[in-house]
Parts: structure tokens; sequence; C-alpha cells
């Protein structure tokens, strides 16, 4: 027993559970380990979401558990953080398990972590980046390793060891997939992009210090961007990308870009390139490789045909199916089209194809056959599961591959649908006959319950009497007081309701109105107040005067307090770190705006329901003008949502056939299949090859329609983008859907004609100087996106009511009160713009204002989008940037992001030809024209 009382139970190490059996004499010591900080919580929580995110995404293109294939790649490692260069290394391995590993080794024990994925068209490239990225994403989460004597790339820099172990390795950075379609980097810093579409997709995060961790994250280099898309860019906005993004980079910041070869080796002769960044590049598929992966995939009952077509194309190595199968989407999209009968992987040597191209092309009309296939309904089932025509599915995919190849963008978003020209041309009319069924309605109604109110009313009595005035006021009562609660949420969450995210959970008011709080600004939230507290304020007064305050007190308080108060919990984004998917925005839409028509319409309408209570004394006439309230406050809030666009863009779509009637489950469907992919909310095509080959075969509808897409007006002044560095067959792809001049084409040509040739302009240009002077009247239409809001809500409040002159009649009020204000500006004098330039120095004047830059202290000169005390001014204009400590201009130059204007020049991004050439001579390198 003396013994016993000696012996000590000590356990070492990591455990989640001890157990500790029998009697505990004395203390008991827990060591813990110290607890993270709340900047790695929020990396964790970050990792884990975009875990879950992409390996669904890796499931649905059928590689999370299919064999993997061969892919080689050419490496060119600039050199580790303590080593020698290493160049021109080449991994023979596959893109899955231990090769990506070791790539993501080499990658992080670079110098400077950078990397740019280079391949042809279907190389491979997105699938490695989200492969490297699932890779890189592990070593982020709690319990990653170091690997001791773990090998690296062949002939790669040396093994870099996974963060974790508590022996001074370093922390991982969070890779986050984006594409860069979203960025505009004339308006917004690299930084501030990503720190702001993290925010977005993830708005749940931990916070840190009481704030969303993002910007931390991003300042502290904890986030590694995967950028993918930059080939999609047109040419100019490639090189404008690359810049930005180049200097942004810190020594220590990471980055994976993704593009085609062609399109990056363009930019890097313009000095568009990624400094000392690794660069490994796609090579072709070996017709070996191939083989074995299309024979080992087979399913056993075509194994057989497999076999057979294999072995001709071997005695064909240099014919067109061997070089087409040397592309590793060519390879998937063989193997999922010729899954099932009754296609047959003879047919393509069976079938004379001249040339690569043209299998291709077969291979690509393939897999929408393959994904939507008609099976017969078992008997025994109530309900067949739902089932597409693949001939009405192409159509439809086509349709939709059109819409965006005529927007020069990959992002379909459902909120945009309306943007299309046959939803906008039937907006008026739609807008026309829901008016007019809803005045209907309320007319209808009205009548009944005044004719009705009248017969049950003892006579020589005139209390519990509604006039149809009365009820007409108290609808036009709810339209107003909606519309004002419209605009003060507008202006809460700083006007992006058009951009919808996920909501949060309006039951869960504590943490909607947390959410909400931390989406507005302190300017925000007091310009929001000011267009509820006037109303308030101004019924306030009201009630003084009056000899019975209590309806005028009980409308401010319905109408202007808690009517705002449930909109913004309603509205109020998600706090969830899972990234959106289109299905949860467009169900979190309709939630909110179901929602609203049972909370926010029904407190207006209590509102508008106290007049008739309190004013005639009798239940009737306030339950009728409540429910008249609550009519008019439902009409605004679901005819101003995006819900209700989007309905009516559906609609009109699907009218004509271009899609089916139930989109979202088409889509969701094409997912699944493979065919398209999630981002952000969003759906892309797998890939852009795919994409163009739909465009190709959609109708040619609106061809010349080019609308601004992310509020960047689009450039459709040169073919396709995305296909000038394809393979001839998605050239001719790309230029059969983009093809048509539009009126932004014409507007283009004429601003790149020379200064000198427009009237108004006085040009001198030596060897030593240019100067450029004119006297030019402002045009201003930043103002016209809020008047039509303002008109179509006016147009709404005037057609319920029925009154269709007055919806007219302010219709085009607002329009005209817009044209007046284009005309005010163009009447004020001239303004007069000078620009001088000589070897050694700028000058530029505007109006009265003029400076005088050195280019001794001008770093670059481009141009940019006009952004003028915060305001998108929709025009370009040359812009420079300075040296940091060179003397800087006034205030009134000042434009975005450290850059200042120093000549106005037109709508669209175009330069004219002798000012082009002029800024070459004296700017320089300074001078980065887009192209």
């Amino acid at each position: 027993m003396a013994d016993e009382s000696r012996i000590h139970n000590v356990m070492q190490g990591t455990a989640e559970y001890v157990l500790q059996i029998g009697h505990v004499h004395g203390n008991v010591s827990v060591h813990l380990p110290p607890g993270a900080e709340p900047l790695e919580r929020a990396a964790w929580a970050l990792a884990r979401s975009i875990r879950a995110q992409w390996t669904a995404e890796l499931t649905a293109w059928d590689l999370a558990s299919a064999e993997p294939l061969s892919v080689h790649w050419q490496a060119s490692w600039p050199g580790p953080r303590h080593g020698a260069p290493h160049d021109g290394q080449e991994d023979s391995g596959r893109q899955h398990g231990s090769q990506i590993a070791r790539m993501a080794d080499t990658f992080l024990s670079l110098a400077r972590r950078r990397l740019v994925v280079l391949g042809a068209p279907g190389a491979g490239k997105s699938t490695l980046s989200v492969l490297l990225t699932l890779e890189l994403v592990e070593r982020c989460l709690p319990g990653a390793r170091r690997i001791p004597g773990a090998p690296g790339l062949p002939g790669a820099p040396g093994p870099c060891a996974r963060p974790g172990d508590g022996r001074g390795g370093e922390t991982s950075p969070v890779p986050v997939v984006l594409t860069l379609e979203s960025w505009d980097p004339d308006r917004e810093h690299f930084r501030a992009w990503l720190a702001r579409r993290i925010a977005e997709d993830h708005p749940g995060l931990p916070r840190v210090d009481g704030r969303h961790p993002a910007a931390r994250l991003v300042q502290d280099r904890r986030i590694l961007p995967v950028l993918d898309g930059l080939d999609e860019l047109p040419q100019h906005r490639r090189s404008a990308v690359v810049r930005e993004i180049d200097r942004a980079l810190g020594d220590e910041d990471a980055i994976v870009l993704t593009s085609r070869t062609r399109e990056y080796r363009a930019g890097e002769g313009t000095g568009a390139a990624i400094a000392g960044a690794a660069v490994i590049e796609a090579r072709p598929v070996g017709l070996a490789e191939a083989t074995a992966y299309l024979l080992h995939s087979a399913a056993p009952q075509t194994r057989r045909r497999w076999k057979l077509m294999l072995d001709a194309v071997d005695r064909q190595p240099d014919g067109p199916v061997a070089q087409a199968l040397s592309s590793p989407l060519m390879i998937w999209l063989a193997r999922q089209g010729f899954r099932t009968p009754p296609a047959d992987p003879l047919d393509l040597v069976r079938r004379p194809f001249p040339s690569r191209e043209q299998v291709e092309k077969h291979l690509l009309d393939l897999i929408i056959p393959a994904v939507f296939t008609q099976q017969p309904h078992a008997p025994d089932r109530l309900h067949a599961p739902r089932q597409w025509n693949h001939r009405r599915a192409r159509h439809w995919l086509s349709c939709l591959a059109g819409h965006l190849s005529r927007r020069r963008t990959t992002e379909l978003a459902w909120w945009d649908l309306h943007r299309t020209l046959l939803v906008r041309l039937m907006t008026p009319l739609t807008l026309l006959v829901v008016c007019l069924a809803l005045s209907q309605v309320a007319t209808t109604a009205g009548g009944w319950f005044v004719d009705h109110q009248r017969a049950d009313a003892r006579p020589g009595t005139f209390a519990g009497f509604t006039t149809r005035w009365g009820l007409e006021l108290a609808v036009s009562g709810g339209l107003i007081h909606t519309m004002g609660v419209w605009i003060a949420v507008e202006v809460w969450f700083g006007f992006k309701r058009g951009q919808p995210r996920r909501r949060a959970n309006p039951f869960r008011i504590g943490a909607a109105l947390r959410s909400a709080g931390r989406a507005a600004s302190v300017g925000r939230a007091l310009k929001a107040s000011a267009v509820v507290v006037l109303p308030a304020g101004l019924f306030t007064s009201m009630a003084l005067g009056t000899h019975d305050p209590r309806p005028y007190l009980v409308m401010a308080l319905c109408s202007t307090v808690v009517g705002p108060l449930l909109m913004v919990t309603i509205a109020a984004p998600a706090d969830t770190e899972d990234a959106s998917t289109p299905d949860e925005v467009l169900g979190s839409e309709r939630t909110a705006a179901l929602l609203s028509l049972g909370t926010v319409a029904v407190a207006i309408g209590i509102g508008q329901g106290a007049l008739g209570w309190y004013g005639n004394g009798t239940f009737d006439d306030g339950l009728a003008r409540a429910v008249a309230g609550w009519f008019g406050a439902s009409a605004m809030l679901l005819l101003m949502s995006s819900w209700s666009r989007w309905l009516m863009a559906k609609g009109c779509l699907a009218t004509v056939g271009r899609v089916p009637w139930s989109l979202m489950e088409f889509l969701r469907d094409a997912h699944h299949g493979g065919l398209l992919q999630r981002s952000g909310g969003v759906y892309r095509f797998r890939h852009l090859r795919l994409q163009e080959h739909l465009a190709a075969g959609a109708p040619a509808h609106a061809a010349s329609y080019s609308p601004a897409v992310h509020g960047r007006p689009l450039q459709p002044v040169e073919p396709s983008p995305r296909a000038a560095g394809a393979s001839p067959a998605s050239t001719s792809t790309a230029g059969t859907s983009t093809a048509g001049t539009g009126f932004r084409d014409l507007v283009a040509d004429a601003e790149r004609s020379a200064l000198s040739s427009r009237k108004g302009w006085t040009v001198h240009a030596d060897e030593h100087t240019f100067t450029a002077r004119s006297r030019r009247r402002q045009l201003r239409i930043a103002h016209w996106p809020s008047l039509l809001v303002f008109a179509a809500m006016a147009f709404i409040r005037f057609g319920v009511e029925g009154h269709w002159p007055r919806a007219l009649l302010s219709a085009v009020v607002c329009c005209g009160f817009g044209v007046l204000i284009m005309l005010l500006g163009w009447l004020m004098p001239p303004r007069l713009l000078e620009l001088h330039m000589t070897a050694e120095s700028v000058a530029f004047t505007m109006g009265r204002r003029r400076h005088r830059l050195a280019w001794a202290d001008v770093e670059d000169v481009a141009v940019r989008k006009l952004i003028h005390r915060k305001k998108d001014s929709k025009i370009y204009a040359l812009h420079v940037r300075l040296r940091p400590g060179a003397p800087e201009p006034a205030r009134y130059f000042r434009g975005h992001d450290g850059w200042f204007f120093i000549l106005p020049l037109s709508v669209v991004d175009a330069v004219p030809a002798d000012l082009a050439a002029a800024l070459q001579r004296f700017a320089g390198p300074r001078w980065r024209p887009r192209r």
C-alpha cells in the first residue's frame, strides 16, 4: 500500500479524451496547448468552406473518384528560399495524389510564391488549380504536420515541410479560387477586391475585433488567390489586370494564375507579366496514356469496342483522332459521350473526319445527349424523375451560351437575365399589364366593400361609411411608404440589392440585426435614417396640430419605424461560412420577398388602417383601409424585388422557347452532369470551349446588343478574346457567336480618329511638343439609373391606383427631368481643355484649374474609368500615377486609387491616334496603352 501512494499516471501527447479509472489522490494538472488566435480560427473556417465547395465541384466534374489521367507539365522553377534557380524541369506524373502534394511542396518552398499555369484550351489548367487548391487547403487546417524529407518535383528546388508542427514552420496561406471577370482594376485595388469577394462569398467567418476578417487575412498575407479566367478577358483588360496584380504583390505575397499560353505570352511582350513567377505549362497527353485511361475507365460492356477503336487509332498516331485525344478535355468528353449506347466509340474511326477540329466538334456534340438521357419510366413509381429532351436541352444551352458571348462574360447570373434585349423590350408592357390587373383587383374589391357597407348601414347614419377615395388614399399611402422603406434599405446596404446574396435567417432577429449593422457604414446609416426620420417628423408635427394625434402617431410608428426595421432585418446578408450557390441565393430572394408581404406590408397596412379606425371609429373602416394599404405595399415590394425580375425574365424567355420554364432545375441538372460549374452564386460553363461551341449554334438574337457588365461598358471592337489562343475550331466558333457590330463599335471607331481632324480641337505637334486645345461642353448621364428607378416606382404607384394618365405623366416627367439635367449641363459655358506635352513635362488645364508635372515624377500613364469624388462619371479619361513623394495636383484632379486624371476622353476607352503617338513619344515606357 505504501508503494501505491508513489504511483503516478503520466500521459504525454495529444488526445481528445483521457480516462482515469480508480481513485485520484491529490491534484490533477492538465497542460493544454495555447488556444488559436481569432485570425487563425477565421482562416481555418475559410479553409473548411473552400474544401467543401471545391470537393463538391470535383464530384460534379466526375473527377473525385475517377481514375487519374497522366498529364505532363513543363515546369520552370525560379528557385527555393535558400538555393539556386532550377529551370526547365518536367513533371511526368499525374494530376492526382502524390504528384499534387509534391507540386504543393515545391510551390511553398519558392522564394517568391508565384505560379503561372499555362496550357492550350482544354489542357487541364482549371482542374490542376482546383486540385492544388484542395491540397493546399488541407495544409491550412489544424493537424497538418511537417513531413521530413518529403520529395519534391523532379529537379525542383527541394521539399517544403507542412506547417503546424511547432518547429518554426510558416503558416500556409488559404487558397481562394476566384475568377477575374468580376474585377475592374480601374475602379478597385487588387487587395480591396480580394477582401470584398471573400467577405461577400463567406460573410459568416468568425469576427476579428468585431469585424469581418477578410481585410485582415489579406493584409497579413494569409490568403493565396488562385485566379482563373485571365484568357477570358478582352485583350486590353488582360494587360491592365496582369500589371495591377504584379504591382499589388509584395515579396511575401503568394498567387496562382491560370491562362492560355498564347494570351499570357502576348502580354509578356508588352511587359504585362507576373515578375519572378514560376511557370508550368501543360504538354499534350501521350497517346499511350490516353489509351490506357480510356480502356481502364470504360464500362465492361463497351470495353471491347473501345479496344477496337483505340487499336485503330494506334495505327494512325498522327491522325485527327489521335491529335484530338491529346487534350484532357477531349478525353473527358470521349469518356462521357461514349459511356452509354447508342453512342459507339467506333464511330471515331468509321466516320471520315478530315481534321482534328472536326473530331473535337463531334465530341462536343456528344456530351449533351450523354448528360440528358431519356430513360423509360418505371411503372411502379408514382412520380418520374425530371428528364430533359437532349435536343431541347442543347437549344436552351445554346441560347444561354449565346447570351453570355454577346455580353462578353462567362458568368451566368440569374439576376442579370432581365438585361437581355427581349426582356428589356417586354418590361414596359409586362409592367403595364401587371399594374392594370392590380388596379382592376383594387377597384373591384374597393367597390364591392363600399357597396356592401352602404347596404348594411342603418338609415340616417354616416358613421361607418368608407368611400372609394378613402380606399384609394390608403393604397396610395401604402405605395408611398413602401417607396420610402425601399429607398432607405437601398441606402443602408449601399445600393447593392441589385446583386443579391444569401440572406440571414429573419426569425433570428438579433443575429439578423447584427448582420445588418455590420453591412452598413456610419454614413449610409445616417442617410438611411434621414429617409425615414423626416416622414416620421412630418407625421408627428401633424399629430400635434390635430385634436386626435393617435392615427398619425400609429402611422409614424408602423410605416417609418417598424417597417424599415423589419425590411432591414429581412434584407440582412447571411452570416454563413459556406459560399453561396445560385439555388440558395434565389431561394433567399424568394423568401425575403414573400416574408416582406407578411411583415413589412402588414406594418404599413396597420399604419394606414389607423386613420379609418380612429377617424371614423369603426373596425370595418380600419380593416378596409389596412387591407388597402397592405395591398399597395405588397404591390410595390413584389414589383421592385429581384425575384419578380427573375420571374419576368424567365417567363419572357421561356415563352419564346429560349429557356425551359423550370430553368433553375435545368441548370442544376446540367451542373450535376458536369456541363456547368458553380462559382460565387453564379453558374459558368465547365469549359470555355463548350460555351464557344454552343454559342456557335445559338440563334442570333439581338446580335448587336451590348450592355454593360459589372458596371463596365463593353468594348466589342475585336473578335472574341477568349478564342484568340484557341484552336481553329474554337476560333471559328467564337467568331460566329460574337459577330455583329453595335453602337459602341461605331463610337469607338470615331473616338480613335485623330484630334486634329475633329471639330473644335486645335492640335500642334512637332518633334519637341504636342499641344491639344479645345472647349467642350459637358453631357451628364450618370443620373439616369437613379431616375429610371424613381420613374418605375412612380409608374407602379399610379398604375396600381388605376390613374394611367398620371402614371404615364410621372414616367415622362422623370425622363424629362433627366433630359433637362443633360441640357443644363450642355448649355453651361464650354470648359477649356488643354494638354501640353514636352520631353520634360506634361501640363494640363480644365476650366480654371491647371497643373504641370515633370515626367520624372510620373510613374504610369493610362486610360481609366473616371471616378470623380467617389462617383462613376460613366466616361474614360487619361490618368497619371505619381511616384512616392512627388507633388500632387489639386484635389479636383484626384481620381481613384491614387491616380489623377489629366484629360477626359469619351464613354469608351479609345484613344485618338495622334494623342496615342504623342504619349508613346514623350511618356515612353510610362504609357500603358490598352491592347
